[in-house]
This record gives structure tokens, C-alpha cells and sequence, in this order.
């Protein structure tokens, strides 16, 4: 092999080595990173104090939407999102939502929530970007509406919310 052919390998074996070295895989945001938890809530049966109690037909909504969250099924537990740009969420808890305007038996009833903490960013990654997790959560009692109060009690069962794990708070109806 000749001079000017052993320098012409050899420069185009050191430029596809840099190249292949220089290169990155795609930066994908892969399935199952953490992102930004919701807030978990478990409905107790007030009387009991331990047995899970689903509410009748319930609908929750942030104070400032027109839109109620899709909740499907409540069986014991939801998960909603808190808001990432400011530090307190409002939230209406509407029971018994399909019950006609003059039921009596089961009527419609809304309390509202106040959900205050302080949302911390966390970077996942290049291609996840940041996540929001809440720190030092605390929950201003339920206000009664004018049909009464179905929320009987509130507690916080885990003040940061880093993780969708266990349920962060109880609500006792």
C-alpha cells in the first residue's frame, strides 16, 4: 500500500472515530421517569375511622375551572393535580352530582378545600426537563356550602409530595 493511501486510511479512520465518539443516543424522555406527583386522596368512613368509604357520585373540580376532573370510579382514593405555578389550590368536592334539583333524600353537596404548600423543581433530565414536587403541605378545614358539610375531617398523612405511592391525605365523610 502506498504512503498517500495508508495517510488517506488513516485520516478517515481517525474522523469516523471522532465522529462515533462524539455522538449522543436520542434523548428521549423514557417511559416510567418520575414527573411531577398528584395528590393522592383516600376517603374514610368517618364513623369507623378505619374503613374505606367511597363517596357517592363524586365530582371534583379546582375552584377556578369550569371543568370537573375525570375521575372514573371512585372505589377509595383519587388523584388530582395540584397547580405548579403558585403555592395554594382550591378544590370543590360535589357528592351525589346526577341527583335531581328537588331531591331531598340524597341532594347534591359541595365543600371546599384549600390546599396551600411550596412547590420545589427538581430536573429529571435534558429531555424530561423539571418536575415539581410540594413540600410542607397543610389544608385549611372544609368550607360548608349552604346544603351542609359531607366532609367530616381532614388529615394530612404525608406533608411532601415527592412520590404517587400512598395517599397524602384522608378525608373522613
Amino acid at each position: 500500500m502506498s504512503l498517500g493511501k495508508r495517510v488517506s486510511y488513516i485520516l478517515v479512520s481517525i474522523l469516523v472515530l471522532s465522529l462515533t465518539i462524539n455522538c449522543e443516543r436520542d434523548d428521549i424522555c423514557a417511559e416510567g421517569t418520575p414527573t411531577t406527583p398528584l395528590l393522592i386522596i383516600k376517603f374514610i368512613d368517618f364513623e369507623n375511622g378505619t374503613e374505606i368509604k367511597a363517596p357517592a357520585d363524586l365530582q371534583v373540580k379546582a375552584s377556578d375551572l369550569e371543568t370537573a376532573y375525570s375521575l372514573g370510579t371512585v372505589r377509595d382514593s383519587i388523584l388530582i393535580p395540584l397547580k405548579t405555578n403558585t403555592t395554594v389550590t382550591d378544590f370543590e368536592f360535589t357528592i351525589n352530582t346526577s341527583a335531581a334539583p328537588e331531591e331531598t333524600t340524597n341532594p347534591k353537596n359541595t365543600d371546599v378545600i384549600s390546599i396551600q404548600y411550596t412547590p420545589v423543581e427538581e430536573y429529571v433530565s435534558s429531555a424530561c426537563g423539571f418536575k415539581v414536587n410540594y413540600e410542607g403541605i397543610t389544608i385549611s378545614p372544609a368550607e360548608v356550602g349552604d346544603d351542609g358539610g359531607w366532609i367530616k375531617n381532614i388529615t394530612i398523612q404525608r406533608q411532601n409530595i415527592t412520590d404517587e405511592s400512598n395517599a397524602h391525605v384522608f378525608i373522613f365523610h
